[in-house]
């Protein structure tokens, strides 16, 4: 058997199928934003390569395997370390199922390395993943971990609740392996948690990481972690945490089922700068239970503590999340059905993209009255233009 990985980022869409050369099988892993193009995709490759089998999984088809039964020839529902080894496995012997079900979750502590041998380098390694005097290093992104021990509503973590960790020791072997074949001396974690909650699971994490000696970003939640864990993170590299913070309205982080505690959140941002740790918050606009002046009250959390980056987004009830599956919860009504509308950033690439909503609020919530969508996205075109205008990165 002969593996390809083609790697199709950053080329236009009417590009993709000069690309690809002919295979027997080709596999998908896809997200709601992917689904439409790669259907697309298929259709086109079954006209050039009829015989080829199309073989998908990935999130979106694990939440909607009706949408890959049609357009797949065969499915691979939730983690796919074990059904692919009985997919090929029935490949070889021509029987190739419909649908493969996940059995037991995967277990971390026995699964390799990942290879990127399949990618060319430039695939693998980029400049600019961490800021400053860090610009040019050498990086990649990486996920020690699968889970969120949390159950934020607007999260589309198909693993809530819980956490797995890999083996301390194959985080470093990992590290280590990065830098030695590619020369990466950056790291951007894709874990929920770059700073793990709780000292018993924070502790041999960013040990780990730190005897690797490695300059790193990732994500924490806005409370939660003590001072000696952010200097623990500092000591093992770290030089950026994007936070959690969403809003900075205790209400709204209520009803989305993660409660904030504006004081404890604002003496973490205070620790992260005592330490030297570059911040980044998170801010979502359009959230339910939002007050009138959340942009004003926005603008001045973030002048106050300094934050010179912002991941700014528009309030998007992804598949998986319970403001998808319970939309009438949170007041919320007519949820698009078009997959190529569930984004949740905009503008970072084009001053002029305007954001586009996926739903609506009712005209009376649970928590009064509901924002018209012109409301939100006004809110959010102003704050985009503050940010861009304090050159706030974003």
């Amino acid at each position: 058997m002969e593996l390809s990985l083609i790697d199709l980022r950053g080329l236009p869409e009417n590009e993709f199928v000069s690309h690809i050369p002919e295979n027997d099988i080709f596999l998908y892993t896809l997200t709601t934003l992917d689904f439409n193009e790669a259907e697309r995709l298929v259709q086109k490759l079954r006209d050039i390569y009829p015989i080829a089998k199309h073989i998908s999984g990935g999130p979106h088809i694990t939440l909607f395997p009706q949408d890959g039964e049609r357009v797949f020839d065969a499915i691979a529902l939730g983690e796919g370390e074990n059904s692919i080894i009985e997919l090929f496995n029935d490949i070889f012997n021509s029987e190739l199922k419909p649908i493969y079900r996940q059995g037991p979750l995967s277990d971390l502590q026995t699964i390799p390395i990942p290879s990127r041998k399949w990618l060319p380098k430039s695939s693998v390694v980029i400049q600019g993943l961490l800021n400053k005097e860090y610009l040019k290093h050498n990086g990649t992104s990486t996920l020690f971990s699968r889970g969120c021990p949390f159950d934020c509503h607007f999260c589309s973590n198909l693993e809530k609740g819980s956490v797995r960790y890999m083996p301390y020791e194959t985080i470093t072997q990992e590290i280590e392996y990065l830098k030695r074949e590619y020369g990466v001396n950056a790291l951007a974690l894709k874990d929920d948690n770059g700073i793990p909650v709780g000292r018993r699971f924070a502790r041999p994490w960013l040990e780990a990481i730190g005897k690797a000696d490695i300059k790193w970003r990732g994500q924490s939640r806005a409370t939660g972690v003590t001072e000696d864990m952010v200097k623990l993170a500092k000591d093992s590299g770290c030089v950026e945490i994007a936070v959690g913070l969403e809003t900075i309205t205790p209400k709204s982080m209520d009803i989305l089922n993660k409660p904030l505690n504006l004081t404890e959140a604002k003496k973490y941002l205070l620790t992260l700068q005592k330490h030297g740790i570059g911040i980044r918050i998170h801010i979502i606009v359009g959230l339910p239970g939002e007050p009138e002046n959340v942009v004003d009250s926005t603008l001045k959390f973030c002048d106050e503590f300094g934050v010179n980056s912002v991941l700014l987004s528009l309030l998007t009830p992804l598949p998986g999340t319970a403001m998808y599956n319970n939309p009438s919860s949170f007041g919320m009504k007519n949820i698009t059905k078009n997959w190529d509308d569930f984004r949740v950033a905009f503008g970072s690439f084009d001053a002029n993209e305007k954001p586009k909503m996926t739903f609506e609020y009712e005209k009376e919530t649970p928590w009064g009255k509901g924002k018209s969508s012109e409301e939100i996205i006004d809110n959010y075109m102003i704050l985009q233009e503050a940010f861009r205008e304090g050159s706030r990165k974003f």
